[in-house]
């Protein structure tokens, strides 16, 4: 641009020949920083259990007893002492009848001649029973 066609102050009082060129304006960012803070805050809960536990143990004690147990059987065997070959059996059927009879220490010291009866000896038990 010439001087002459200029109007501006500077152009029109200067007496030089000069040329004035006018560039597309810079743009410059000037950053300024401030800190802000943001607190996030997570939350966690604990939660404590405490807990009984119980054991049931189970046990099974087992007892043992021993009864002592005599059974009495009658056989007919004849005259001849030294032939047992001959022997039958006395008495009837095998639950209490006849000759077959059936003691039992826990049942206490009975006689024998009142357990032959078909009757309790005493303690609960029949005494004619067989096994």
């Amino acid at each position: 641009m010439s001087r002459d066609k200029c109007q501006c102050s500077r152009c029109c009082n200067s007496n030089r020949d000069e040329d004035v060129r006018v560039h597309p304006t810079r743009h410059e960012v000037r950053t300024t920083n401030s800190v802000k803070t943001v607190k996030n805050i997570h939350p966690t809960e604990i939660k404590n259990v405490h807990r009984t536990i119980v054991r049931n143990e189970n046990y099974y004690p087992v007892r043992e007893s021993n009864v002592n147990e005599t059974v009495v059987e009658n056989y007919d065997c004849g005259s001849d002492v030294n032939d047992s070959s001959n022997c039958r059996r006395v008495g009837g059927s095998n639950n209490g009848g006849g000759g077959n009879h059936h003691h039992s220490d826990h049942c206490g010291k009975r006689s024998e001649n009142r357990c032959k009866k078909k009757r309790s000896c005493g303690c609960g038990r029949n005494r004619n029973w067989f096994f």
